[in-house]
């Protein structure tokens, strides 16, 4: 494959993500007297991208290789290979591959790399930086989300934020207690806290003593049924009380997660009148289906859980009734002139991005046009000698919701098929966006070849005939 993420933790439990071949990393830190420090590293890999990539016709083999670095040596390196079921790409449900994994850390900064591919071929890496301190005193380890596997509970597969979106759901989580005092009574307490209206949710929430013992480590785990918890944003939090310890330094961790609710989804359009002139704006069967799946790129977490699990089968009525509330919902005055300025959009998105086999706002550049707007520039190299034609987008300001205010964030699209329009996004230094520092390398790739995995293509100046470092947009190149 030919991307590589770049993501810096800024916690201890974070989740590496790369795309191609879709790989998440959940790294969580954890102590023992014996041997110390440890890294448990949860590998999730999505199915779908998985069983695209792999032409072959038997099961999928991924090779990981992990190596932790210090300051200034290596601490320690593994190297895993994933066997993964065989699944047919097409089936209706595919499943995603789990995999945990163990090695050895050390206290301070550290640098964790992750090497991946199909086969025995490495071609993505994932990066991350943390700092782990001594363990001293009582403490909690960092909270985890696991699901049930048969009786057992398992790391749960992570892609970005835990989304739970069942009919009825039970959140699992687990985390460890370091050193609690022998002579001293201890509880650990959860609740969930709604981040939406700022305060905790009544009835959803617990209390486990801990007992004593000889081992310094306790393992907790716990759950709560969400069921009847409302669409929206919550976070988990913990607190490990000790008796006789000043409240202010009980040890605590927290987790985000995200709640969608299909039942008060399904209540929500099943009560909504519909107004004549939607029908009218939307058509019907295909037509109207093409407009709702044109919502996505601009949609909330719930209401893209909501798309994904609308059947080929789901009437018309449904479609109509949710489409007239994703608009009323963001203009309540105007909400059909919204919809017209942006069906408007979307007809002008695939006039410019579509394929054949893609519409315009499932392509990178078409759902990138929709989520932020147009760029404040664009440099088009649609005829290079040494290379793949690309695309620079440049935005002077991005200000989207969930993000902090981003100044000067580029988009760098490549067309691998050389002829028609399917141009994929290759590296973006936007928050939340896919980034690779090999992007000039990646577009190269005709002529330009390296066994250096690191080598981010700062050599290459002088090639001859070579535009890759001479873009008008400043970063470009």
């Amino acid at each position: 494959m030919r991307r590589m993420l770049l993501l810096g933790i800024l916690v201890y439990c974070q989740i590496l993500s790369g795309q191609g071949l879709r790989m998440a990393t959940d790294v969580h830190p954890y102590w023992a007297a014996k041997p110390g420090h440890y890294l448990e590293l949860t590998y999730s890999i999505e199915p779908s991208s998985l069983y695209a990539s792999w032409a072959d016709s038997t099961a999928p083999v991924v090779t990981v290789v992990a190596i932790l670095r210090g300051d200034s040596a290596i601490i320690s390196v593994d190297k895993i290979a994933i066997e993964c079921p065989a699944q047919d790409v097409h089936a209706e449900i595919l499943y995603p591959i789990v995999q945990n994994a163990f090695i050895g850390a050390d206290t301070g900064n550290l640098h964790l790399t992750i090497y991946y591919g199909l086969g025995e071929e490495i071609s993505d890496t994932l990066h991350g930086q943390f700092y782990i301190p001594a363990q001293k005193g009582s403490a909690l380890a960092p909270l985890a989300w696991k699901e049930l596997q048969g009786k057992k509970l398992a790391p749960r597969a992570q892609f970005g934020q835990a989304v739970y979106a069942n009919d009825s759901d039970r959140v699992h989580f687990y985390t460890q207690a370091y050193q609690l005092p022998k002579n001293k009574k201890s509880f650990f307490t959860y609740e969930i806290y709604s981040l939406d209206s700022d305060r905790p949710m009544a009835d959803y929430g617990g209390v486990l003593r801990l007992q004593a013992s000889n081992d310094p480590v306790v393992p907790i785990q716990g759950g709560l049924w969400v069921t009847d918890l409302p669409t929206g944003q919550y976070e988990l939090r913990c607190t490990l009380n000790i008796q006789d310890m000043d409240p202010r330094y009980y040890p605590k961790e927290k987790l985000r997660f995200y709640r969608v609710n299909p039942s008060e989804m399904a209540r929500w359009n099943e009560e909504s009148p519909i107004d004549p002139r939607w029908m009218g704006q939307l058509g019907s069967g295909d037509s109207l289906k093409h407009w709702i799946n044109g919502f996505y790129p601009i949609a909330s977490i719930a209401e893209r859980q909501q798309i994904e699990r609308m059947s080929p089968n789901v009437s018309d009525t449904l479609l109509w009734r949710f489409a007239q509330r994703f608009w009323e919902s963001r203009h309540p005055g105007d909400a059909l002139d919204q919809f017209m300025l942006y069906k408007n959009l979307l007809r002008k998105i695939d006039s410019e991005f579509s394929s054949r086999a893609v519409p315009g706002y499932a392509t990178d550049r078409g759902r990138i046009f929709l989520q932020y707007g147009p760029p404040t520039l664009t440099e088009k190299r649609p005829f290079e000698t040494d290379g793949y034609p690309y695309e620079i987008w440049q935005y002077n300001t991005l200000d989207v919701p969930n993000a902090p205010y981003q100044i000067n964030k580029l988009f760098i699209f490549v067309n691998y098929a050389v002829a028609g329009r399917n141009y994929e996004l290759l590296h973006s230094d936007a928050i939340g966006e896919i980034y690779n520092s090999r992007w000039r390398i990646a577009i190269q790739k005709r002529s330009y070849n390296t066994e250096d995995i690191d080598d981010q293509g700062q050599t290459g100046f002088d090639k001859f005939g070579s535009r890759i470092y001479n873009n008008i947009i400043p970063g470009g190149g």
